[in-house]
């Protein structure tokens, strides 16, 4: 559109101005908000490396702390398997220990090895003194032949040197003397402690015998007192048994005399019971009796009292025929007055006195079958005793038959856990004298006394010498068909030595 004036060029120009400012100002906000996007982009950059830093550190750092704690957890189970293997080491050694102390065969196997011991220590030290002998003599002939040499190599010193030779020569035979002098003093020291050795092993040995003595001797009386014990108990469980079959014959006795004493005591109840309705129908015919005669003398009396009144009547009649009317019609009256008193008195008389008939035989009726019902309640009262007893009876049977039988499967018990107590201290003694014999047997071989190392024990002699080098070539098998001569424990190397001195 082409202006036309200069208002429509202002107008296109002003127009054109807004429209480049706008359009600036719109450059200016997109780069403002790419600028913005940028940053707030390299922030949450920055945010994202940051936490993956954290997260890399807090999972090295678990990492780590996971190693720490498996290992220690790792000690921790070492430091307790550790503890429990010596724990287990400990009270095995304890046991062993209990086992040598507590056993007579393993204490005075202990014994005998330790006298081993005594004795090699005695050989090694006279084969000692031996050697220091050898040795003293080789010194002192070596000396001689350096002397012996000094002499023929230099004639010319001993030309020279007579005198001195002379001198050295008093002197050396000085000396030789005093050495020979010295060396008898030795021998005879010698001889003494070859006599307090022999001494010693005298007294070590008697002290061993007298152990041993002593230990049979204790053997002896346990066994002896075992046995006692043994012939106590069944002297003791004979008698219990008699007791027993005593007890069972009296209390069948006791149970038939009680019911023997039942049957009589109900033949003798009825009996007492039939006697006690007879006498109360004795002596109901007896009051029945007498108030029948009671009633006869009273209806007599009363009969007489009429006749004598009528007859009283009559005379008086007869008597007074003259008297007046109206008198005799009172006396009439009342004689008829008296007579209806005397028939009403009669007939209350006659209820009453049936009325207490009546009264008397209810009564009576009562009494007896209240009797009765006693009777028949002591009787079942009775029965019901019997038959608690017998029952309390059969209980007291059922629970000595069930106490006899826990006794006697306790009996058992008891002896089966003796039997497997014996039996595995046994297995245990057996266990722990192969340990000594392997540990001390083969170190002894030769210094210990006759019969200490058993045919069974040459395994284990064996197993003992194969776990040291300088003691495997030895031959063990051999010691079980060993010929040499039998000799008594004290004739060792050192008694032969002195015998032969």
């Amino acid at each position: 559109m082409e202006a036309k004036n200069e208002l429509q060029k202002n107008a296109i120009a002003e127009a054109r101005r807004t429209e480049l400012e706008t359009f600036q100002r719109a450059l200016d906000m997109h780069w403002l908000n790419s600028r913005m996007d940028d940053g707030r982009m390299g922030r949450c950059l920055a945010l994202i490396q940051r936490e993956a830093e954290m997260e890399k550190q807090f999972q090295e750092r678990t990492d780590h702390a996971a190693i720490v704690n498996a290992q220690a957890e790792k000690e921790t189970k070492l430091a307790i398997e550790v503890a429990k293997l010596r724990r287990q080491e400990m009270c095995e050694l304890l046991r062993r220990h209990y086992l040598r102390e507590r056993d007579p065969s393993l204490r005075n196997l202990m014994q005998k090895l330790q006298a081993g011991y005594v004795c090699r220590d005695l050989q090694q030290q006279i084969l000692h003194n031996q050697y220091r002998k050898l040795q003293e003599e080789t010194e002192e002939k070596r000396a001689n032949d350096v002397l012996k040499n000094t002499l023929y190599n230099d004639k010319e010193a001993l030309d020279r040197e007579e005198r001195e030779k002379m001198e050295r020569n008093d002197e050396y035979c000085r000396d030789l003397q005093q050495q020979l002098v010295n060396r008898q003093k030795q021998k005879q020291c010698a001889y003494e402690d070859t006599l307090i050795e022999k001494k010693m092993l005298e007294e070590v040995m008697r002290t061993i015998a007298d152990e041993d003595q002593r230990e049979l001797e204790k053997k002896r009386i346990e066994r002896e007192k075992v046995r006692n014990e043994m012939v106590t108990f069944k002297r003791a469980r004979d008698a219990w048994k008699e007791k027993q079959k005593q007890m069972l014959v009296i209390e069948e006795r006791q149970l038939e005399a009680q019911r023997r004493a039942a049957a009589d005591r109900t033949s003798a109840v009825i009996a007492e019971r039939e006697r006690q309705i007879r006498a109360k129908e004795e002596l109901n015919e007896k009051i029945a009796s007498k108030i029948l005669a009671d009633e006869a003398a009273r209806r007599e009396r009363e009969d007489v009292i009429k006749q004598l009144q009528e007859q009283e009547y009559l005379e008086k009649n007869v008597v007074d025929a003259a008297g007046d009317a109206e008198r005799a019609l009172h006396a009439a009256a009342a004689t008829q007055r008296a007579l209806a008193r005397q028939v009403e008195l009669r007939a209350a008389a006659a209820r009453g006195e049936r009325q207490r008939e009546a009264e008397f035989r209810k009564a009576n009726e009562s009494k007896m079958a209240a009797e009765v019902q006693k009777e028949k309640e002591k009787e079942m009262k009775n029965k019901e005793k019997a038959r608690q007893y017998s029952q309390e009876l059969l209980k007291q049977i059922e629970e000595n038959s069930r106490r006899r039988k826990q006794e006697k499967e306790l009996e058992e018990s008891r002896a089966q856990y003796v039997w497997d107590c014996g039996t595995s201290w046994r297995q245990e003694v057996n266990e722990e004298r192969k340990k000594i014999i392997t540990e001390h047997a083969p170190h002894l071989i030769g210094y210990l006394q006759a019969g200490v190392i058993a045919k069974e024990d040459l395994a284990a002699v064996r197993e003992g010498a194969d776990r040291h080098q300088r003691l495997a070539p030895l031959d063990i098998e051999s010691m079980a068909t060993s010929r040499r001569p039998h000799r008594y424990s004290k004739c060792n190397q050192q008694c032969r030595v002195l015998r032969e001195y």
